[in-house]
Protein backbone atom coordinates (compact mmCIF):
# COMPACT_ATOMS: atom_id res chain seq x y z
CA UNK A 1 0.00 0.00 0.00
CA UNK A 2 2.81 2.63 0.59
CA UNK A 3 4.20 1.89 -2.61
CA UNK A 4 1.13 2.81 -4.20
CA UNK A 5 0.71 6.20 -2.38
CA UNK A 6 4.51 6.79 -3.38
CA UNK A 7 3.51 6.36 -7.47
CA UNK A 8 0.57 8.34 -6.72
CA UNK A 9 2.76 11.28 -5.28
CA UNK A 10 5.09 10.82 -7.95
CA UNK A 11 2.33 10.58 -10.72
CA UNK A 12 0.84 14.32 -9.07
CA UNK A 13 3.74 15.73 -8.85
CA UNK A 14 4.37 15.38 -12.91
CA UNK A 15 0.73 16.55 -13.76
CA UNK A 16 1.17 19.74 -11.82
CA UNK A 17 4.25 20.29 -14.15
CA UNK A 18 2.29 19.11 -17.27
CA UNK A 19 -0.58 21.72 -15.79
CA UNK A 20 2.06 24.78 -15.16
CA UNK A 21 0.79 28.13 -17.09
CA UNK A 22 2.49 31.63 -18.20
CA UNK A 23 0.96 34.82 -17.01
CA UNK A 24 1.81 37.15 -18.97
CA UNK A 25 3.10 40.80 -17.30
CA UNK A 26 1.35 43.55 -18.13
CA UNK A 27 -0.97 41.15 -20.82
CA UNK A 28 -2.56 38.72 -18.73
CA UNK A 29 -2.26 40.69 -15.52
CA UNK A 30 -1.24 44.31 -15.28
CA UNK A 31 0.90 44.52 -12.00
CA UNK A 32 3.78 42.10 -11.17
CA UNK A 33 2.69 41.41 -7.55
CA UNK A 34 -0.54 40.46 -8.22
CA UNK A 35 1.01 38.21 -11.29
CA UNK A 36 2.95 36.55 -8.36
CA UNK A 37 0.01 36.00 -6.08
CA UNK A 38 -2.58 34.48 -8.56
CA UNK A 39 0.30 32.07 -9.98
CA UNK A 40 -0.29 28.61 -8.88
CA UNK A 41 3.06 26.35 -8.26
CA UNK A 42 5.58 25.93 -11.02
CA UNK A 43 3.63 28.87 -12.86
CA UNK A 44 5.59 31.09 -15.54
CA UNK A 45 5.53 34.44 -14.78
CA UNK A 46 6.80 36.22 -17.90
CA UNK A 47 7.34 40.20 -17.92
CA UNK A 48 7.20 41.99 -20.96
CA UNK A 49 10.39 44.52 -21.87
CA UNK A 50 9.94 47.73 -19.35
CA UNK A 51 10.91 49.29 -16.40
CA UNK A 52 9.00 48.06 -13.34
CA UNK A 53 8.73 49.78 -10.08
CA UNK A 54 8.33 47.03 -7.60
CA UNK A 55 9.31 45.88 -3.98
CA UNK A 56 7.95 42.49 -4.73
CA UNK A 57 7.34 39.59 -1.56
CA UNK A 58 8.11 36.37 -2.86
CA UNK A 59 4.82 33.91 -2.27
CA UNK A 60 5.14 30.50 -0.42
CA UNK A 61 4.45 29.20 -4.15
CA UNK A 62 7.08 26.42 -4.96
CA UNK A 63 8.10 26.10 -8.31
CA UNK A 64 7.58 29.83 -9.95
CA UNK A 65 9.18 31.21 -12.22
CA UNK A 66 9.78 35.09 -12.71
CA UNK A 67 11.11 35.41 -16.11
CA UNK A 68 11.66 38.11 -18.63
CA UNK A 69 10.76 37.87 -22.45
CA UNK A 70 13.63 40.07 -23.95
CA UNK A 71 16.28 39.95 -21.08
CA UNK A 72 18.25 42.00 -18.82
CA UNK A 73 19.06 44.72 -21.44
CA UNK A 74 15.20 45.16 -21.69
CA UNK A 75 13.64 44.49 -18.39
CA UNK A 76 14.85 46.34 -15.15
CA UNK A 77 13.04 45.67 -11.95
CA UNK A 78 13.56 48.81 -9.91
CA UNK A 79 12.75 49.46 -6.05
CA UNK A 80 13.43 52.76 -6.05
CA UNK A 81 15.93 52.55 -2.98
CA UNK A 82 12.40 51.88 -0.54
CA UNK A 83 13.32 48.50 0.27
CA UNK A 84 14.36 44.69 -0.91
CA UNK A 85 13.19 44.37 -5.21
CA UNK A 86 12.34 40.51 -4.28
CA UNK A 87 12.27 39.43 -0.80
CA UNK A 88 11.88 36.20 -0.02
CA UNK A 89 10.63 35.40 3.35
CA UNK A 90 9.41 31.79 2.87
CA UNK A 91 10.37 28.09 1.95
CA UNK A 92 10.84 28.09 -1.38
CA UNK A 93 13.17 25.43 -3.25
CA UNK A 94 16.00 25.30 -6.39
CA UNK A 95 12.78 25.18 -8.78
CA UNK A 96 11.75 28.50 -8.04
CA UNK A 97 13.62 31.19 -10.90
CA UNK A 98 14.17 34.62 -10.99
CA UNK A 99 16.06 34.95 -14.79
CA UNK A 100 16.32 37.97 -16.92
CA UNK A 101 15.82 41.14 -15.22
CA UNK A 102 18.40 44.26 -14.60
CA UNK A 103 17.58 44.37 -10.90
CA UNK A 104 18.52 48.21 -9.25
CA UNK A 105 17.64 50.48 -6.39
CA UNK A 106 16.85 47.82 -3.59
CA UNK A 107 17.39 48.73 -0.23
CA UNK A 108 18.56 46.47 2.76
CA UNK A 109 16.22 46.17 6.03
CA UNK A 110 17.65 48.54 8.25
CA UNK A 111 19.71 50.70 6.12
Amino acid sequence: MRTAAAVMLVLLFQVSHACAGVIHVPGDVARLDAALFVAAPFDTVLVAPGTYPVNLEWPATQGLKLLSEEGPAATCLNGGGIASVIGIYTGVDTTTVVAGFTILGGRAEGH
